[in-house]
């Protein structure tokens, strides 16, 4: 599975963050509120649900992408 070392990892309730298209972009931090596998062309990838702590909007990303900043902070 694409981004299974980070997904197995991840729990509910982390603090993750990432970064959405370059590296300028600054860091966005979210709470993960669910993990998941999405099924695209014969390949499994690894996806999280977290809610941005900066919008409050509810995002999906790639498990890939994300570093754990701190583990169950609900």
């Amino acid at each position: 599975m694409l981004g299974e070392i980070n997904y197995d990892k991840i729990s509910v309730g982390d603090l993750v963050s990432w970064k959405d298209i370059t590296e300028n972009d600054p860091n966005q931090f979210g709470i993960v509120l669910s993990k998941y596998v999405s099924h695209v062309e014969n390949r499994n990838i690894g996806m999280l649900k977290v809610a941005c702590t900066a919008t409050n909007q509810v995002k999906n990303i790639l498990a890939l992408i994300v570093k754990i900043e701190s583990k169950n902070t609900t």
